[in-house]
């Protein structure tokens, strides 16, 4: 390449590029862009894109490597990594976010079932196959009996008269035994069968009892002096619930 300029090593004219030694090397033809209309009309994609940017940084690399080593740098090239990143698209708009589930609600706490009222004097409470009228309640008895056949309370005795009807289909067997008595300390008394032993006119100590018949009596309880029984639990067995009455 003649001319009346003076080139230095490194100056380019022409698509030349001039080396130390005064050679000149021709520079690698430029990429083409590709304008976006073009990229439309063509159908390109967003992966085709990405393919020629990639080459189009691929080539300046090489050109620029092949500049330095034709000035003379004597540099080794330096590889550069290309990280392409593709963000997520956008919701299409006109398309909201659906809703997330509403969490469910808690369940509502079952109401605590009020335990029931125990029954007064005078009013027929039932368990099992008998019904138990409570008649009165009578304290302070120290002696069951006769002169001649009696027990003694270790503290006092109290008598409660009881009115007991069969309202089952099949004999039933009355127990004195089987009856509770409470005191306003809700300690806990048993009947005393010996006292009603001792009182003859008592249908209750043992007595089987028909369907439709009914017996009365006295149950005694042998309980401490000065103290005041405020509860029956009356049953029909052993193994019955029981039923209260308020005294």
């Amino acid at each position: 390449m003649s001319s009346n300029t003076e080139y230095k090593p490194g100056d380019v004219a022409n698509g030349h590029l001039l080396t130390q030694d005064g050679q000149w090397v021709p520079l690698p033809a430029p990429q083409p862009i590709i304008p976006p209309a073009l990229e439309k009309k063509k159908g390109m994609g967003k992966g085709a894109k990405i393919t020629i940017g990639v080459v189009g940084a691929l080539v300046l690399m090489g050109a620029c490597n092949a500049i330095t080593s034709a000035a003379g740098g004597g540099t080794t090239p330096t590889t550069t990594s290309v990280t392409v990143t593709e963000k997520a698209a956008p919701p299409a708009a006109g398309k909201a976010a659906a809703p997330k589930p509403a969490a469910p609600k808690p369940a509502a706490p079952k109401p605590v079932a009020k335990p029931k009222a125990a029954s007064q004097i005078g009013t027929p409470v039932r368990d099992g196959k008998f019904e138990f009228t409570v008649k009165s309640v009578k304290c302070g008895i120290s002696t069951v009996g006769n002169e001649y056949l009696n027990t003694k309370a270790q503290g006092q005795f109290c008598a409660v008269q009881l009115h007991i009807e069969n309202i089952g289909d099949e004999p039933q067997s009355m127990f004195a035994d089987n009856q509770l008595a409470f005191d306003a300390k809700d300690r806990k008394f048993s009947a005393d069968s010996t006292a009603s032993i001792y009182d003859d006119s008592s249908q209750v100590l043992f007595e089987e009892i028909n369907p439709g018949n009914s017996v009365k009596g006295k149950v005694y309880f042998d309980v401490p002096k000065g103290a005041k029984l405020t509860q029956l639990e009356l049953h029909d067995s052993m193994f019955s619930d029981g039923v209260k009455v308020a005294l």
